[in-house]
């Protein structure tokens, strides 16, 4: 009787509550749990994306010099080392004013950085934007610093390049970044992924636009400003050698002026002096 009654509980249903219930919550425990990683995975990524937009946001707004860029805030491409004469040239890329100080002194500065004694800091300024609307002012300086960053020597080449084929003012065709990037396949090796993405997220832009604001700030005038100061003079005691409303001199007297400032520069700082002798 008892073995009968053994073997009838064995095959009874399952009481409510049982297994089956068992396996129910742990599914729901497993669900539960996938659910929050879900919520914390979704998490990070927005976490993660709004870490990106500052980022960005950062980007386009602090200054990002170019490689090796000097002078005030670093707001120059210096060409040659540390001479005892320093020329500021602030220029634009999309006036033909620039073009047209280009073939009239560049010969000169070519001589005076030969003779070693003199260095040419380049300043980018977007004044024709300003003046007539567009970007291609602001689009070239950035290009030209994107050319620093690839390596020595591509700022001058490229320089060269664009100023040879200045567009019409009127119509700011260097607004369109494509033609940058094809005018620097005019420079062997400049046309690379490191220019082209430079040049595209305008990665100098602030570079550029600071440029423009302390050159405006400095009350110069209007591109092309030539300026000298002695190594170790203060920027604001340069001397306008050409434009801001300064009598413009000959090539030849730019020469000269430039090496007679050069001859009488002083060569060690006058902090490291010694006094008291």
């Amino acid at each position: 009787m008892k073995r009968s009654a053994g073997k009838k509980n064995q095959n009874a249903a399952p009481a409510p509550g049982g297994a089956a219930a068992g396996r129910t919550s742990s599914r729901g425990a497993s669900t539960r749990r996938w659910l929050g990683v879900a919520v914390m995975v979704a998490v990070v990524f927005v976490a993660a994306g709004l870490v990106g937009q500052f980022v960005r946001q950062h980007k386009t707004t602090q200054l990002a010099p170019p490689t090796s860029a000097g002078g005030p805030s670093n707001l120059a491409v210096p060409v040659n080392g540390h001479a005892p004469i320093t020329l500021t040239l602030y220029e634009d890329m999309r006036d033909p004013a620039t073009v047209a100080f280009s073939q009239t002194y560049g010969a000169a500065l070519a001589q005076l950085m030969a003779t070693g004694s003199v260095d040419v800091l380049y300043r980018q300024v977007a004044g024709v934007d300003a003046a007539k609307g567009g970007t291609g002012s602001l689009n070239a300086g950035n290009a030209l610093g994107c050319a620093q960053d690839v390596g020595s020597g591509y700022f001058t080449a490229y320089r060269k390049v664009l100023l040879a084929h200045q567009p019409d003012e009127q119509t700011d065709a260097f607004a369109d970044k494509t033609q940058l990037i094809e005018l620097a396949k005019k420079v062997k090796k400049l046309d690379t992924d490191v220019f082209r993405n430079c040049v595209d997220s305008g990665a100098h832009n602030i570079w550029v636009k600071d440029s423009t604001r302390d050159f405006t700030a400095a009350d110069l005038g209007t591109v092309p400003v030539l300026t000298m100061k002695g190594i170790y003079q203060d920027a604001d005691l340069a001397q306008t050698l050409y434009g801001g409303g300064s009598t413009t001199v000959t090539p030849k007297k730019l020469v000269s002026t430039v090496l007679a400032a050069a001859k009488a520069a002083p060569t060690a700082s006058p902090s490291a002096t010694p006094s008291g002798s």
